[in-house]
């Protein structure tokens, strides 16, 4: 058992309720501790620098070894110290926990298990020395540098950092509490936006943090309130924190910052409501001044009390457009686009190439003055925020996404084509295809106009250039995953005898010794990868091939300047100015792969590379592809106004 542990169940300062242990009522088992319902008062020792970091812990995590993450990464971020706190806001008066205790890295508050998170957090204060103090919940997740950016955000003013926290389906838990109306609950900020939404508002003020996520100085760290309400009780701690020390909470956006368990719907006691009581004379206007960030204004509060004091409603501030959001620019009104993706949130799409599609579509609407957010897969529905959304752009790969109910709903079909169906199809206002001949062949067949918009390069990343010795003497490339079967134009490489390196998930045992050289590219290193190689081999789905769906690798490589052969599709040939070949055997394969391109009876050049890859970039940019988007999408709405 940890000695402060042993030290606070004999009885402690500041607290009148000392904790003795139970039996455990298990015959034969150790001796269980009742939960601990006191608040300890103690004060912390803060030093004069470094920072230490409070990791509160539900006890059913505790026992799963969840903290430990946490505790791991508050030591590579360089904490003095770790101190894990346990608590149980589920926890009866007969409810008995086997003792925390110190582990590697970290040191427990104390043995028992508190009521309340409060209590947690409080337990922990004595035990901090160092000038700062991170506060996170193990259900937090916070990035490796996002400890220093808390801390750095701390000033004259900045008395309470907190972290933007998203849910599991990228989009914003909270950016901060504010307080639509006295002795009423907090809201969450931003709850339910993009989280684009959130990274506008870095160092705006608002009145409180309602996530166990923030930092602070020791010395400022006020003493908990005792509430089972998790969100009352960080609110008033960081609101009180702020005031003793004459100052503001900041918001401070550090990126996938995820709540890991289900986000809760409030859980009140007599305590909540007793805490809320402090405020009863207050008033707050930092969600006007934080949605004015956005061009947005608060809709108007609702904080229904009805059952009052131990069934209080959650209060959203729902967002609205303010009077000046759509600007008018040199292209005309700015508007608020949802791209639309099927790709996972979060790291599990981070390879996905949707998911760097639309990342270079959204910076080239942004560049022609629109707003942009990107929707994942669990977020094409944000009751809390689709309101503000103007335009519903749908990158249709895998999913078919529901339509917006307001919004002027595009769809760009990108691939796979064979999975639409004409009652899809007839739900969206504008239908694009990356495929000319399903675009033409879906036109004739439904009535529905489907106009040809094919996939593009972003050439400000994907340009000519020379070589990088990271990818020195690469011949013949190919990057992509396979399902454990060869995907045909490795195969008929490996027949050919090309000089072959491959890159990909899923090809372990199946290529010749040496030829598999990772199982992934970072996307920024995929520019000089291509640049480097003299040529780099591509392939399609099959109905992608037969509709004329070029792959976007072959605009990202051709714009590199790479020398591309790929399966036949039609119209590549003509498209790319010659930089593009196809070949239908292996006898063709190798002819192509051995002796290069052939311009004018002679391989091409270096310049000449240059020249085609920085035409097929100026030609297929994401710029272009925007413009017509655009255009479309203001036509379509200035005919439907008339």
């Amino acid at each position: 058992m940890a000695r402060a542990g042993l030290r606070r169940l004999l009885g402690r300062p500041g607290t009148s309720e000392p904790v003795t242990p139970e039996p455990d009522p298990a015959d034969g088992a150790e001796p269980g501790l009742p939960v601990d319902t006191s608040l300890v008062t103690d004060a912390p020792r803060p030093g004069d620098d470094g920072f230490d970091v409070v990791v509160t812990v539900a006890e059913s995590a505790y026992r799963d070894g969840t903290h430990l993450a946490a505790v791991a990464a508050a030591r590579a971020a360089g904490a003095a110290s770790v101190v894990v706190s346990a608590y149980d806001v589920h926890a009866g008066p007969t409810s008995v926990y086997p003792a925390v205790g110190d582990g590697d890295g970290h040191v427990a508050a104390r043995a028992t298990v508190a009521a309340t998170w409060g209590g947690a957090v409080a337990a922990a204060r004595p035990l901090l020395t160092s000038a700062s103090v991170v506060v996170q919940d193990a259900s937090v997740t916070v990035p490796l540098d996002g400890y220093g950016r808390l801390l750095r955000a701390l000033g004259q003013e900045a008395r309470v950092a907190l972290a933007v926290v998203r849910t599991g389906d990228d989009v914003v838990a909270s950016a901060g509490a504010v307080l639509p109306r006295a002795t009423a609950p907090v809201a969450s900020l931003l709850r339910g936006h993009p989280a684009e939404d959130a990274e506008a508002l870095d160092g705006v003020a608002v009145f409180a943090a309602d996530e166990p996520c923030f930092a602070t100085r020791t010395a400022d760290l006020a003493v908990p309130v005792r509430t089972v309400d998790t969100r009352t009780a960080v609110a008033r701690l960081t609101r009180d924190t702020a005031d003793g020390a004459d100052g503001d909470c900041v918001v401070v956006p550090l990126g996938r910052v995820y709540r890991t368990t289900a986000l809760r719907e409030r859980r009140y006691d007599t305590d909540a409501a007793d805490a809320l009581l402090a405020w009863g004379g207050r008033t707050d206007d930092t969600a006007t001044a934080a949605l004015g960030r956005l061009g947005f204004v608060p809709g108007v509060p609702s904080a229904d009390q009805v059952g009052a004091p131990v069934a209080l409603r959650e209060p959203i501030v729902r967002a609205e457009r303010g009077q000046g959001r759509l600007t008018l620019l040199d292209r005309g009104e700015r508007l608020r686009w949802s791209i639309r993706i099927a790709a996972h949130p979060g790291p599990r799409g981070d390879d996905w190439g949707d998911t760097f599609f639309a990342r270079d579509l959204a910076a080239a609407l942004r560049s022609l003055g629109q707003e942009v957010v990107v929707d994942h897969r669990e977020s094409h529905v944000r009751p809390f925020s689709e309101h503000l959304d103007d335009v519903a752009l749908t990158l249709r790969g895998l999913d078919d996404t529901p339509v917006h109910p307001s919004a002027t709903n595009v769809l760009w079909v990108i691939s796979h084509p064979d999975l639409l169906t004409p009652a899809e199809l007839a739900r969206y206002d504008l239908r694009f295809a990356a495929g000319p001949a399903w675009a033409s062949r879906t036109t004739s067949s439904t009535g529905l106009p489907v106009a040809p918009l094919l996939q593009a390069t972003d050439p400000a990343r994907f340009h000519p250039g020379s070589q990088d010795p990271a990818y020195a003497g690469l011949d013949t490339a190919f990057v992509g995953k396979t399902r454990a079967v060869f995907r045909p134009v490795v195969r008929d490489a490996v027949a050919a005898g090309a000089d072959l390196a491959v890159w990909g998930e899923g090809w372990e045992g199946l290529l010749p010794e040496g030829v598999h050289r990772g199982v992934f590219v970072p996307n920024d290193e995929l520019p000089a990868l291509y640049r480097s190689a003299r040529v780099v081999l591509n392939d399609h789905w099959d109905d992608m091939a037969r509709d004329g769906f070029l792959s976007n690798r072959l605009f990202d490589a051709a714009a590199s300047g790479a020398l591309v052969v790929t399966d036949p599709v039609p119209g590549v040939d003509e498209l790319f100015h010659g930089a593009v070949r196809t070949y239908d055997s292996v006898e063709a394969l190798r002819a192509l792969v051995g002796v290069g391109f052939v311009g004018d009876g002679e391989a091409a050049t270096a310049e000449q590379r240059r020249v085609r890859g920085e035409r097929i970039g100026a030609e297929h940019s994401f710029a272009r592809r925007a413009a017509v988007l655009l255009d479309a999408v203001r036509s379509a709405r200035a005919a439907s106004a008339r």
